[in-house]
């Protein structure tokens, strides 16, 4: 997302990201990864549970991606931040989403990960940003 951060913003949105860490965590973890966007922290993961962001069981987490994409399960596992997942407040069975959210703080567009592969692409985002913007209802 960060290559593509002046797409979004030449839409007028900005990017937040929210991980499971404090706030200072999200801040090392930003600057460790290159991030410009703000990355918030949730440690008691209120805004997962509030979302509807679900958990995987053992076998989502472990076997099951890399029976469904055995390429991008490698290279999430080689880029993945093994230390960050020893942290107590970390729920490496939580899984994750993304939201676009209008001006005035509703929810237009809800990607809700089934599955820890399950990342929503760029390009999807972007088009439901743009149908936001365009006045479309999602």
């Amino acid at each position: 997302m960060q290559g593509r951060l002046p797409e979004f913003e030449r839409l007028g949105a900005q990017v937040i990201a929210v991980g499971q860490g404090t706030g200072a965590e999200a801040a090392a973890a930003a600057r460790k990864h290159g991030i410009t966007y703000p990355v918030l922290g949730d440690p008691g993961h209120a805004s997962y549970r509030t979302l509807g962001l679900g958990r995987t069981g053992w076998w989502g987490l472990t076997l099951a991606p890399f029976l469904e994409d055995l390429r991008g399960s490698w290279q999430n596992l080689r880029r993945a931040d093994l230390a960050a997942s020893r942290n107590p407040r970390s729920d490496v069975r939580r899984l994750g989403g993304a939201l676009v959210v209008d001006g005035s703080g509703r929810i237009r567009f809800v990607h809700r990960s089934q599955t820890t592969t399950d990342v929503p692409k760029t390009d999807a985002l972007l088009a439901a940003l743009g149908r936001v913007n365009s006045g479309d209802v999602l």
